[in-house]
């Protein structure tokens, strides 16, 4: 069987004179003594705490295969935005990335339950979640797309970052434009709540934020910062009205090409990048809210009232879209967070 190559794909590998994987049901299995580089791409900047996990994890391989096994780190979009390197590793044009889950809801509808707002009070429940058997069996629903993911990485919660005003209660949203990603639920929530989505590219988000093209974006401070996003806006809210985790993904023909102790060894050295991963998120946010501080930028906290208002601000959201997502996987999510004001709504 003939498999056919992104465009995007086959021109990334021949513009950085890659050899690409040619996966697929004709594919041979790798022997013990065969190497192998694996190009990993992601969006994120280098040095971002995601990148040095993801630097841990090219070290353990490669320590652990004797330098049979090379990975090699891509960051900040070199071989493509997140979908097309999700596209690219599908095709096996590419062996691994790591797309923040709204981006990989495209490509699996049943992760868009991550998509909903307020889901999760804080990282430490959400990693409860997605490490149990539930995020697991979540994890195994990607293979239909031939793509195998090895874990969930962190990103983050996502906050509000405005460029002339601080922002703290959601009818403060009304008529604001705010870049978001491309996902769906995300646009149709801040739609609900009167603001004026505005999906863009990541690389067009800073001059759009200069130029006046939108009022503010919405991610983790981390990402805010290492991309200067807070340069032109530096007026930060800390809503969290999202968490971001990000899925290790790695081609499913190049992934059962290795043999069984080389599989074990990739999936050993992503657990302990994505444990360092969520340890550096913990050090890290407090550093970067002192940064912005220090360099004139405001970040504010919520009261407990003025959280409870946003919290109530997305009930009519999940009584309206709950029944457009996978509303069981929905409820075990919300279930299993502990968050039983928006159980309640969706009953």
């Amino acid at each position: 069987m003939i498999r056919k190559t992104s465009l995007f794909a086959a021109g990334t590998v021949a513009a950085l004179g890659l050899t690409a994987w040619t996966g697929g049901e004709n594919s041979h299995v790798l022997a013990q003594g065969d190497s192998h580089t694996i190009k990993f791409g992601n969006v994120i900047s280098a040095g971002d705490t995601q990148n040095q996990g993801y630097d841990l994890f090219a070290e353990l391989v490669s320590e652990r295969t004797n330098g049979r096994i090379t990975v090699e780190v891509y960051p900040d979009s070199q071989l493509g935005g997140e979908r097309e390197m999700v596209e690219a590793t599908q095709f096996g044009d590419i062996e691994m990335t790591a797309p923040s889950v709204g981006v990989l809801a495209n490509f699996d509808k049943s992760l868009e339950v991550f998509d909903f707002p307020f889901i999760f009070e804080d990282a430490k429940t959400a990693h409860e979640v997605l490490d149990s058997e539930l995020g697991d069996k979540m994890l195994a629903g990607l293979e239909d797309s031939g793509l195998i993911g090895l874990g969930w990485g962190e990103n983050g919660f996502r906050n509000l970052a405005m460029v002339d005003r601080t922002v703290t209660t959601p009818d403060e949203m009304e008529g604001v434009k705010l870049r978001t990603m491309q996902v769906p639920k995300h646009i149709a929530y801040w739609e609900s709540i009167g603001a004026a989505p505005t999906p863009m590219p990541f690389p067009e988000v800073f001059t759009s934020l200069q130029q006046g093209v939108v009022d503010g974006v919405e991610n983790p401070y981390e990402l805010l910062y290492s991309a200067r996003l807070t340069e032109p806006a530096n007026h930060l809210t800390e809503t969290r009205h999202i968490y971001d985790p990000e899925v290790i993904l790695i081609s499913k023909d190049f992934f059962n090409s290795l043999s069984a102790e080389d599989q074990q060894i990739i999936r050993d050295a992503a657990d302990e990048a994505i444990a360092k991963i969520r340890s550096l998120k913990q050090e890290v946010s407090d550093e970067i809210r002192a940064k912005i501080e220090q360099e004139g930028g405001t970040v504010t906290e919520l009261s407990d009232e003025e959280r409870q208002q946003w919290i109530d601000s997305a009930i009519a959201f999940y009584k309206e879209h709950a029944s457009t997502v996978d509303t069981a996987q929905l409820k075990a999510v919300l279930e299993a967070a502990g968050n039983t004001t928006f159980l309640k709504a969706i009953e």
